[in-house]
């Protein structure tokens, strides 16, 4: 246990270092809210060096993680009969405004890509902020809305 409250202060002290290095605005636990970074460093075992990179990493691996899932509500595995009931439950627009979602989360994916790249400071800064940004003021509003409506058809009898 000691371990563990060791790392997470390790974590704790290199984030601000971090922060204050990049210069950007969103503090710890906001991010850790969304992103669980205290999870995916206890995970890891360690800190990483490139603490900024793992952190832009694992934004992109949230997001990444849930462009899989959208994408079988607009285009299902027709083998998959969870998939092709789930999606029955979208008209058109809906889908169109699950692809605009989707649209936006590959834009985040690649920004981390070029940022890395480039190996761009600022630009990992303002990656951070945006995503968080996104995040709450986008993203859980619509993806609230569209979990809160598939789990209301499978809670029917």
């Amino acid at each position: 246990m000691t371990e563990q409250i060791e790392l997470l202060e390790d974590l704790e002290k290199n984030f601000l270092a971090m922060q204050k290095e990049l210069k950007f605005k969103t503090n710890f636990e906001k991010i850790d809210e969304i992103f669980f970074i205290k999870d995916m460093v206890l995970k890891e075992g360690f800190v990483s060096e490139r603490l900024s990179r793992r952190i832009c990493h694992r934004i992109v691996e949230t997001f990444m993680d849930w462009n899989g899932y959208l994408h079988s509500l607009v285009m299902p595995n027709p083998q998959n009969m969870l998939n092709l009931m789930e999606s029955k439950l979208f008209n058109q627009e809906e889908k169109k405004d699950i692809m605009e979602l989707m649209k936006k989360i590959m834009e985040i994916s690649s920004r981390n890509s070029v940022i890395a790249l480039k190996k761009d400071k600022h630009g990992e800064a303002k990656f951070i902020d945006d995503a968080v940004s996104f995040w709450n003021n986008t993203f859980q509003n619509k993806l609230d809305k569209i979990m809160t409506k598939i789990n209301l058809e499978w809670s029917k009898k």
